[in-house]
């Protein structure tokens, strides 16, 4: 045999074997698509998302370039604008906010997002529709308006209805059922107000120094400025803004992109690596039934590396025929994606075939196989012709070192493994830290899963023979049946826990950050924030408030001024290796002025200023946060430049403070000397703590007095990141999903490959007079009690690692609620048993005679 082996020859020898056991490696084919096809759906779907952004990227923002910003232009940034314009740019803005609206019917108002543009140009691209189908000019006059379709369902009203914002009522013309540059824009919070910008000037939300978003847009025409030039213009006028234009994708997308694309693909992963563990299953299962081929192999002059060739070649078959399968499911996964989607992001790239993510995945799926099998395909070397002399003989004990040899074979084994699930998650997701990540937490899972599982198992094996009498026969045979040979229940139960662990886990955590969002603020902390206070407005809301029923504690009208970092005792602070959070400082900020301290606020180097000091009698001063100082490098003494409305000065250092305060300006980072930001146009805001029950009459009575203040309950922003954490879990939860049917599966190829041992049992049980029921009941209740056993290990281990991510990277308190981890259970060992039922309700119908006959 040596000297005719070829590589042709093995090929021919996997394929035939492969044939003959195709039942079972049916299932495990299936096992691997999944999770090739998850990775497959992930990866396309993100490739799709991003070719349309750059495809799509004038119709994304309805123009060739967009400068966003939060403040109205200067005048300096105004001439900017017309020097453009005047070279045949054309432009519109667009601003956007939010603000309070109500209705004659309902008292209490809602909060509501509001985009004014000019109807007679926006958009420059795409298309904005509306029902009925006018025309944007038609429908946007100086008294009516567009609304998004869910803010008529939320109020019960219909088109033709009167509405209220700020301070003038409007008619609702239409319903916005598509709007170009939705998911480029800012402040897409609550239902959807398209107003005309002449419309916006009635109600009175847009003053000097307002926060709202103002976009500009511009299309370029053949014979204008070049993009290139007249971006580096913008940026040098507007520092502060977002500038975007058609030959790139949106930047904050696309980042969020990225980062769901890495943690989906590591998600799929998982799933992969379940099919996997399918395939060393079914592998190990697979040559342990061939032993005797094997061994006559072996005894005609076969080497152990040319018969590892031969099954290397058939597991080299498997993940491909997995992997061309997953292909196809993961055109599927990427169809899924939009309705998944669909609330944030109302378009459809379309289903694109990409063929790099394909590859890629089917190299993961290959690859990861090749990892999994690594072991049994080993345990050929330890496979001898004498094997079958003494086939019927007990094994005697190895010597210890033959156990030690074959022990540091494995050890080696399983580290190739993790070497290479490091290699795969580096890969996927382009950082070592991350692969690290996910190799170590993969590895603590398996080593956790696999003792727990071997503890239950013996547990089960322990209580069954302390109750073999009192229990029904039926649980007997069940139990029994769990330790059948070639039944590898470990296994099964590590993979099947595998994926509950990781769906569970995602499920606890969404769950208890938004009970802690909800129940564990600290005592005092605010539940309700008015904006877009002017200073005409100032005195009237702090009389309000001071005189308002259920609330508790101080209510304090804070003043707020935008204002930007220039320089740091002379170094620019756009050049300050500012890296993460921290690159905020290059951006306004808002800052504040106050002629005293809380007492929750300590200062911890400098000296604050006296009550009567002002700006004209002390020079500029300012005291920083002690975060901010360490960030900075800043102390007392330290020498600012700021830009402030237009206006340049100096501030000096005079102390830095760490506040504990659960209060109204806490968080705020600069705080000025009185009389440092005077003629800078200026907003306030306001919040308090106030008792639930009566936030409605708040909002009525701010609304019905100053209709252009946004009175914003701790509800409704509750409400909003709910259904922003729902809606990114759901589809974290649709990917880890695909983990669970994978095991699911890898259990019906373990039913399948003990066809032949089930089908003696079913034969001997029929002939000692076992009806169809009582035997199916034995089936039923060892699917049920593997799914069982498997939601169990998958229920503790996703209660540590919830435990684990909560504590220590959200320091979020973890309670343990009963409900989640029964519903794990109780849906695991029904899908436990579906899946074992349809690999296995066949062996019903076999006849004692007809099977006696197929063993002669």
């Amino acid at each position: 045999m040596p000297d005719r082996f070829s590589l042709s020859t093995a090929r021919k020898i996997a394929w035939r074997e492969a044939r003959a056991s195709s039942t079972r490696f049916l299932f495990v084919i299936l096992a691997v698509s999944l999770g090739v096809g998850a990775l497959t759906g992930v990866r396309g779907f993100s490739q799709s998302f991003r070719g349309m952004l750059m495809r799509d990227a004038r119709q994304l923002m309805a123009a060739d370039m967009t400068v966003r910003a939060f403040a109205l232009p200067t005048p300096t940034q105004e001439s900017v604008l017309e020097k453009l314009a005047r070279s045949g740019v054309d432009q519109t803005q667009v601003t956007e906010t939010v603000s309070m609206l109500s209705i004659p019917s309902q008292s209490t108002p809602v909060l509501v997002s509001v985009k004014a543009v000019d109807p007679a140009v926006y958009p420059f691209y795409g298309a904005l529709k509306l029902n009925p189908p006018l025309t944007l000019r038609q429908a946007l006059q100086a008294d009516a308006v567009a609304v998004s379709g869910d803010l008529l369902v939320r109020l019960d009203i219909k088109t033709g209805d009167t509405v209220k914002l700020g301070e003038a009522n409007f008619r609702i013309a239409a319903v916005v059922t598509a709007e170009p540059d939705r998911m480029a824009g800012s402040l897409n919070v609550g239902p959807r107000i398209l107003m005309s910008r002449a419309g916006l000037d009635r109600t009175g939300l847009i003053t000097l120094g307002s926060r709202a978003a103002q976009r500009v847009l511009f299309r370029f025409e053949p014979n204008s400025i070049p993009v290139s030039r007249a971006r580096a213009e913008l940026k040098e006028a507007f520092p502060d803004a977002q500038i975007i234009d058609y030959r790139e994708t949106h930047p904050l997308i696309t980042r969020g992109l990225d980062r769901a694309t890495t943690f989906l693909s590591l998600v799929s992963l998982i799933a992969l690596i379940v099919g996997a563990l399918g395939v060393a299953m079914a592998m190990h299962s697979h040559l342990q039934q061939k032993m005797d081929i094997i061994a006559v192999m072996k005894s005609i002059g076969a080497r152990s590396g040319q018969i590892m060739t031969i099954y290397t070649l058939q597991t080299l078959m498997l993940g491909l025929l997995g992997g061309a399968a997953g292909i196809i499911v993961g055109l599927a996964v990427q169809r899924a994606f939009p309705p998944l989607i669909a609330r944030y992001f109302q378009i459809d790239p379309g289903l694109h075939w990409d063929p790099g993510s394909a590859l890629q995945g089917l190299a993961t799926g290959v690859l990861t196989t090749l990892l999994f099998t690594l072991p049994p395909l080993l345990s050929i070397r330890a496979i001898r012709p004498s094997i079958i002399l003494r086939r019927e003989m007990e094994d005697a004990r190895p010597h210890w070192r033959d156990r030690l040899k074959n022990g540091r074979t494995g050890a080696i084994a399983g580290a190739v493994i993790i070497a290479g699930i490091l290699a795969i998650g580096w890969w996927l997701s382009e950082s070592l830290r991350v692969g690290l990540y996910f190799a170590g937490g993969f590895l603590a899972s398996i080593l956790m899963l696999a003792a727990i599982a071997t503890g239950i198992l013996a547990l089960l094996r322990r209580a069954a023979r302390w109750s073999r009498q009192a229990l029904p026969a039926a649980i007997r045979h069940g139990l029994a049946n769990i330790y059948r040979p070639g039944n590898q229940a470990s296994a099964l139960l590590v993979a099947l826990g595998l994926g509950v662990m990781f769906t569970l886990t995602v499920y606890l955590v969404q769950k208890s950050m938004l009970v802690q969002i909800a129940n564990s603020a600290p005592p005092g902390m605010p539940n309700v924030f008015l904006i877009n206070i002017t200073s005409l407005e100032r005195d009237g809301i702090a009389g309000m408030l001071h005189h308002q029923k259920g609330i508790q504690g101080p209510a304090e009208v804070i003043p707020i001024v935008s204002a930007r970092m220039l320089r740091i005792d002379g170094a620019a602070v756009q050049d300050l290796p500012l890296k993460g959070f921290s690159r905020r400082f290059r951006q306004s900020r808002s800052v504040t002025w106050s002629d005293s301290l809380n007492s929750q606020t300590v200062v911890t180097e400098g000296k604050f200023w006296g009550p009567k000091d002002t700006a004209q009698s002390a020079g500029v001063q300012l005291c920083v946060g002690e975060d901010v100082a360490k960030i900075l490098s800043v102390k007392p003494g330290t020498r600012i430049d700021w830009i402030a409305g237009g206006r340049t000065f100096t501030a000096q250092v005079s102390c830095v403070y760490r506040s504990e305060a659960v209060r109204i300006g806490s968080n705020l980072e600069f705080l000025f000397i009185p009389g440092a930001l005077d003629g800078i146009p200026t907003l306030h805001f306001a919040a308090i703590r106030m008792q639930p029950a009566l936030v409605a009459q708040l909002q009525r009575d701010v609304f019905r007095r100053f209709p252009t203040v946004t009175v914003i309950n701790g509800a409704d922003v509750l409400a909003i990141i709910q259904d922003v954490v729902d809606q990114i879990a759901l589809v974290v939860r649709f990917i880890s999903f695909f983990a669970i049917l994978a095991g699911a599966i890898i259990l019906a190829s373990s039913v399948a490959g003990t066809r032949f041992r089930r089908v003696r049992e079913v034969v001997i049980l029929k002939t000692l007079g076992a009806t169809r029921r009582r035997i199916a009941g034995i089936f039923s209740v060892e699917f049920l009690l593997l799914g069982a056993v498997a939601g169990i290990l998958g229920s503790l281990l996703a209660t540590g690692f919830s435990l684990l991510l909560l504590k220590r990277l959200f320091q979020v308190d973890y309670r343990f609620e009963p409900w989640p981890h029964l519903v794990a259970i109780l849906l695991t060992a029904i899908l436990a048993n579906i899946a074992g039922w349809l690999a296995s309700y066949r062996i019903l119908q076999q006849k004692p005679m007809e099977a006696l006959r197929n063993s002669l």
